[in-house]
C-alpha cells in the first residue's frame, strides 16, 4: 500500500459514495479490500451528477481513438488548490508557454491554462511547435518574457530542438520551470532538453483525465519517481493499481478505481515519502503469431541497440483476439541498421525467433525519419495498430486504421518518468 487513509474513513466515504449512486458496501467491511473495485462507470455517473447540480464542468474523455470515449466532468477549478499545496511550479508573473494540443477534449492543455490562472501567471496557449517554426517565434517569446514550458516530452523536445538549431542569432529564453507530463522521457528527447535549457527544473504529473492528478515530483526527486499526494492511497495490483482518497477539493471522489498501470512503492532521493514508480501498462501483453510479449520489453530492449534513438511497434491486427497480431514492424529512428535491430529481437526473444523462422514477413524492422504521433496529443504511442499490411503508411503519417493502446493517460506516463 502507498500512502494512509484512516480505515474507518475510508469505509465512511464508501458509504457516502454509494448513497450517491456507487457500489453498496458490505455490512462486513473492515478493510479497504471489502470494498468492490469501481471504474470508468462510476466516475461518470458522479461527476455528470455534480456538475448537474449547478458548479458547471469541463467535459474531458480519454480514448475514443476507436469506440466510445470515457466521459468525465472536470469541475472548473480542475482541483488546483489541492494540489498546489503540494506541488507549486510557477510563481506569480512567469510567463508559461502552453506547448499541449488544445481541443478534441484532451484535457491537459486546459490543465496548464487553469494553473497558471491560479497561479497568477501569464499564460500563451500556443499548442505545439515543429523544429522548424520555433526560430520564427522566439524573438516574441524572449520580449514578452516567456521563462517556463510545459508540454509533452515529444512536444517539448521539438521545442528544444528549433531552439537549438537557431542557434546564437536569437536570445536565449530564459526558462527556469518546465513542466511535462502525458508520456514518458526517452534518453534523447530529455538530453535536448536540458541542451536547450540548461538552467530549467523538470515538474512532473502523473494522472489521468478520469482521477486528474494523483502524484508528481519536482527538481531534487529522480525523474521516474513521483509522490502521491496526501489523503489518498494506492493498491499495487498487476490488473492495474487501485485509487482511493477522501477529502474535499478533488476533481472526482474514487475509492478503489482501477487504472490502466501498474505501479509499485519506490524510495526517491528527495526523502519525501509515498514515493511510487509506474511500471508500465496493465495490458501491456499481447501475441504476434501466439507468441506473448510485453511491449515495454521490446520497445525498452530496441532502445538499447547502438544507433537506436526511439522505437515503435507497428502491428497488423489478427482475426484471433483484439491483443493479437500477425506481423509486427519495429519503427525506429536513428542510425542503426534494421538488420541489427531484428536480429537484436529475436537475439533476446526466443518465441520471436521461432516466428521469424516459421513466418519471415511477420517480423520486420524498418528505420524512418519519424515515429507515427497521435493526432489529438501529439504524443508518440508505444504501438499503433493497422488492420491489415494494405494499410500501412510509412511511420510519419497515420491512416484511420491506426490506434494507440497508451492514449488514455493526459498527465500520465506509462513508466512515470513524469507526468499527470
Amino acid at each position: 500500500m502507498i500512502g494512509h487513509i484512516p480505515t474507518d474513513l475510508l469505509l465512511a466515504h464508501a458509504r457516502d459514495l454509494a448513497a450517491a449512486g456507487g457500489p453498496p458496501v458490505p455490512e462486513s467491511a473492515r478493510e479497504v479490500t471489502d470494498l468492490a473495485v469501481t471504474g470508468p462507470v462510476e466516475i461518470y455517473a458522479h461527476t455528470r451528477a455534480a456538475a448537474a447540480q449547478g458548479t458547471g464542468s469541463v467535459l474531458m474523455s480519454s480514448g475514443g481513438t476507436t469506440g466510445r470515449p470515457k466521459l468525465t466532468h472536470v469541475p472548473h477549478g480542475m482541483g488546483l488548490e489541492r494540489l498546489l499545496d503540494f506541488w507549486r511550479p510557477l510563481r506569480p508573473g512567469d510567463v508559461l508557454l502552453n506547448l499541449f494540443n488544445a481541443g478534441r477534449m484532451w484535457g491537459s492543455h486546459y490543465y496548464m491554462q487553469t494553473l497558471a490562472e491560479k497561479s497568477h501567471c501569464t499564460v500563451i496557449p500556443s499548442g505545439p511547435y515543429s523544429p522548424e517554426e520555433v526560430a520564427g517565434w522566439l524573438e516574441m517569446f524572449e520580449e514578452v518574457g516567456v521563462n517556463a514550458l510545459a508540454g509533452t516530452p515529444t512536444g517539448l523536445a521539438d521545442f528544444a530542438q528549433g531552439v537549438l538549431d537557431a542557434g546564437t542569432s536569437i536570445p536565449a529564453l530564459p526558462v527556469r520551470t518546465i513542466i511535462w507530463m502525458a508520456e514518458p522521457w526517452t534518453g534523447n528527447k530529455r538530453d535536448l532538453v536540458r541542451e536547450a535549457f540548461p538552467d530549467a527544473g523538470l515538474w512532473g504529473n502523473y494522472g489521468s483525465v478520469e482521477t486528474w492528478v494523483m502524484a508528481a515530483n519536482q527538481p531534487g526527486c529522480d525523474e521516474t519517481t513521483l509522490h502521491l499526494l496526501p489523503s489518498q492511497i494506492m493498491e499495487p495490483d498487476e490488473d492495474g493499481a487501485l485509487l482511493s482518497r477522501v477529502g474535499d477539493g478533488w476533481t472526482v471522489p474514487v475509492v478503489r478505481y482501477r487504472l490502466g498501470d501498474r505501479v509499485a512503492p519506490a524510495t526517491c532521493r528527495c526523502g519525501r515519502p509515498d514515493a511510487l514508480t509506474v511500471l508500465g501498462r496493465a495490458d501491456d501483453s499481447l501475441t504476434l503469431r501466439s507468441a506473448l510479449f510485453k511491449v515495454s520489453e521490446l520497445i525498452d530492449l530496441v532502445r538499447e541497440e547502438p544507433g537506436v534513438v526511439e522505437a515503435q511497434l507497428r502491428l497488423t491486427r489478427s482475426t484471433d483476439s483484439a491483443r493479437a497480431a500477425s506481423a509486427l514492424t519495429l519503427d525506429f529512428t536513428g542510425t542503426a541498421a534494421p538488420e541489427a535491430v531484428r536480429a537484436r529481437l529475436t537475439g533476446e526473444f526466443y518465441h520471436l525467433a521461432a516466428v521469424a523462422r516459421q513466418y519471415p514477413d511477420a517480423l520486420r524492422a524498418r528505420r524512418v525519419s519519424r515515429l507515427a504521433r497521435i493526432e489529438r496529443t501529439n504524443k508518440v504511442p508505444a504501438m499503433v495498430w493497422q488492420e491489415s499490411p494494405a494499410n500501412e503508411n510509412p511511420a510519419n503519417e497515420r491512416t484511420e486504421h491506426e490506434r494507440t493502446e497508451h492514449d488514455e493517460k493526459p498527465h500520465g506516463d506509462r513508466k512515470g518518468e513524469n507526468a499527470a
